[in-house]
């Protein structure tokens, strides 16, 4: 589990993780699985725990890019721990057919890389195989030549049955799935990422692949004076909206707030120096801007010549670089704010950060408003996903985030109470152009978006979202 930490590393150098921080979590491992009086059954306990709080330490600070890269470095060297799989094995499945030149290639359906990926699975010995498994694909696709071609055009192959070798993969009970992985990965490489899913829960379990958000209590409860938060930013995230509204609860608001650049190292070295003494939180934005300062940062939390109010907490934004100090890097807790994949993950992420109990009964009658906050909120993470497609989603690239949905959050609660106490109905048309053409829309510079984002605010601001 180390060394797939420390190995991150070399994917982005803001994940750099200390060996103490390692060890925090190795010990949360052991002091919060639980026990058992039999040895064997303790130690699985213990190795379970330990590797879910490793995932959802790290988790929490990578990029959405890098995270099923994480976890299948994870399934694979758990495999190879094992001895169910070797170095060899995983070197397959990433290089493929890299390193074969043959041009002698005998379906014309195929494309090059494809066939060169076939020759070279079908010439790999499997660690726990005395034969290969693959030795027979070239001839079993000729024989079957249409089957294989409509297995492989299919929308989803990952998922539909294997032509001639699906009963001989589920019957290999130790590394089926990853053999399933490599073919999935030979023959349609576009489906890889969502194949290493399926993979990574046969390996690891199916809360490995569910949403998972990080609460900022649950961040929070980790940190200490002297102990960071680091947020890596990516575009249209900004962190100072969530924290500003859990300083709330702690009374910390407003927070001390400065935006780093030229000439802010003064005013930022006074601001840290008062919460030192006051107990006060403050926030760096964009420290990528004042390197130097920030390898300064480890005197600061940890000054030699003065007490530090144990309420003190500071939290940091920045852009990932190379040139960031690795002192700060393996102190800090790193936390990202993208939005993360998938629907069901986005609409799990902001009813669990944006939306909670109190808010949904806030505004009467009840019924509409949550219907409300829910299609504005499912019209949010299809914006959000869409985003990811570039050119194919939106003609321009828009800094969609979440201070757009509380924007037209606040309306809507706004618009309900006026009609609640004027008893008038709602007004669908004045809903819509706040949200498609003032919130969201201010953004929008292209008529093609325009129109389809307009086309969005019809199909789900409408009165069928109350039925």
């Amino acid at each position: 589990m180390y060394f797939c930490v420390v190995e991150m590393t070399y994917v982005n150098w803001m994940y750099n993780t200390s060996l103490q921080q390692f060890l925090d979590l190795f010990d949360y491992g052991i002091d919060n699985s639980p026990k058992s009086n039999f040895i064997k059954d303790r130690v699985h306990n213990i190795t379970q725990c330990l590797t879910y709080k490793v995932y959802r330490y790290i988790n929490r600070g990578l990029f959405e890019r890098d995270k099923t890269t994480f976890k299948l470095m994870m399934g694979t060297k758990i495999l190879i721990k094992d001895g169910k799989l070797n170095q060899s094995d995983v070197g397959l499945f990433l290089k493929m057919g890299a390193g074969v030149d043959d041009s002698n290639k005998i379906f014309p359906w195929m494309e090059q890389v494809t066939w060169l990926n076939l020759k070279a699975l079908s010439k790999h010995k499997f660690a726990n195989e005395h034969s290969m498994f693959f030795k027979e694909l070239q001839d079993k696709i000729q024989r079957n030549d249409q089957i294989w071609k409509a297995w492989i055009d299919e929308n989803e192959p990952e998922n539909a049955p294997i032509p001639d070798y699906e009963d001989k993969i589920n019957a290999d009970q130790n590394i089926g799935h990853f053999i399933h992985l490599c073919l999935v990965r030979a023959l349609r490489q576009d489906r890889t990422i969502l194949a290493s899913e399926q993979f990574i829960k046969d390996v690891l379990g199916e809360e490995y692949v569910q949403p998972v958000t990080d609460l900022m209590n649950e961040i929070y409860e980790e940190t200490t004076p002297n102990r960071p938060v680091l947020y890596l930013l990516s575009a249209g995230a900004d962190p100072t909206g969530s924290i500003d509204e859990y300083a709330k609860k702690h009374k910390q608001f407003p927070t001390g707030k400065v935006s780093m650049g030229e000439a802010q190292e003064p005013p930022a070295k006074n601001l840290i120096d008062q919460a030192h003494v006051a107990g006060k939180w403050v926030v760096l934005n964009n420290c990528h801007l004042s390197i130097d300062f920030m390898a300064e940062m480890e005197d600061y939390l940890n000054p030699k010549e003065k007490v530090v109010h144990e309420a003190f907490r500071i939290f940091i934004t920045c852009l990932p670089t190379n040139e960031f100090p690795l002192s700060l890097l393996q102190m800090a807790i790193k936390v990202t704010t993208e939005p993360p994949k998938g629907l069901k993950a986005g609409l799990s992420r902001t009813f669990n950060t944006l939306v909670n109990q109190d808010f949904l009964e806030k505004v009467e009658p009840p019924e509409k408003w949550r219907s409300l906050v829910f299609s504005l909120c499912f019209l949010h993470s299809i914006v959000q996903e869409r985003r990811k497609f570039g050119p194919l989603g939106f003609c321009i690239g828009y800094e969609f985030n979440n201070e757009d949905l509380v924007a037209s959050l606040l309306y809507i609660d706004r618009h309900l109470n006026m009609c609640q106490q004027m008893s008038v109905p709602l007004s669908w048309k004045a809903i819509r152009y706040m949200v498609a053409e003032v919130q969201y829309g201010g953004r929008i510079t292209d008529s093609l978006d325009r129109e389809l984002f307009n086309d969005y605010g019809n199909r789900w601001i409408n009165e069928n979202c109350l039925t």
